[in-house]
């Protein structure tokens, strides 16, 4: 469904989200789990689109479940799989694949389930994609050594992955998986905070529309520090009875308050 003008949710896409980028061509922001290969073509047709114009497949952080399609849609399509080095690994002397999480990047074989993925674009901070009027590449490590976000620079709208998520209101941040570092999560938040934007679309959650840079900081400003995994198990019995994200971090930030 088209959440934003150009801008769709694939739907039917469980735990991750998937976003698609409408215009001269079409362009993917991650590919979620690795379930119903033909969903993404499939959605494509249902807009009067044809899957041969997918063109790039951005990824915001190489963690399974934003990249478990990338590899069949890439190979059926031609689009290019566009990722920060650092979320890389070389499999030998003439093929870069996309890495997994943790102990498991220096794994060289797949994993059960998650193919590997050939790299087709490496990006570095501050590149600018010439594709829907640019897109900004802002290297944002800290969930995973090469998370990115996207930042649509026209409409003012951000790709934020697991940097960052929505409940289409409020903001939330992430906790520390495998692979976290605290240090630089915290910078790049920061720096984050320091660009325009009104549309935040995270990894998970629902799209906020309008005022995301604005929402960010007064987070940041209030609530300095990332949340935890304490906060994360804490905030499980409220969640059964009301909605919040996945981090907890609205509960959290509701009871200190």
């Amino acid at each position: 469904m088209e959440v934003s003008p150009g801008i769709h949710l694939i739907p039917s896409a469980r735990w991750s989200r998937i976003y698609l980028i409408v215009g001269e061509t079409l362009t993917l922001v991650d590919s979620g789990l690795p379930s119903r290969p033909n969903r993404v073509p499939k959605y494509i047709r249902s807009i009067g689109r044809h899957e041969d114009e997918l063109r790039h497949i951005l990824i915001t952080h190489s963690h399974p479940d934003h990249t478990g399609m990338t590899s069949v849609l890439a190979k059926a399509t031609g689009a290019s799989v566009v990722v920060h080095r650092a979320d890389t690994v070389r499999l030998d002397r003439n093929r870069l694949a996309l890495g997994y999480t943790g102990l498991l990047g220096k794994v060289t074989s797949p994993i059960p389930g998650f193919s590997r993925v050939d790299v087709g674009t490496l990006v570095e901070d501050g590149d600018v994609l010439p594709i829907h009027g640019g897109v900004r590449v802002i290297h944002t490590p800290g969930h995973t050594r090469g998370s990115v976000c996207f930042l649509l620079e026209e409409s003012k709208v951000l790709f934020s992955g697991d940097t960052i998520f929505s409940d289409g209101r409020q903001i939330s941040r992430s906790v520390p998986f495998p692979g976290y570092d605290r240090d630089s999560y915290v910078r790049s938040l920061k720096r984050l905070s320091e660009f325009e934007f009104e549309g935040l679309f995270g990894g998970h959650g629902s799209p906020m529309l309008e005022g995301g840079s604005h929402v960010l900081g007064q987070l940041l400003e209030s609530h300095p520090e990332p949340p935890t995994w304490g906060d994360f198990f804490g905030s499980i019995p409220r969640r059964f009875k009301r909605s919040f994200p996945m981090t907890g971090e609205y509960h959290f930030k509701h009871r200190r308050e």
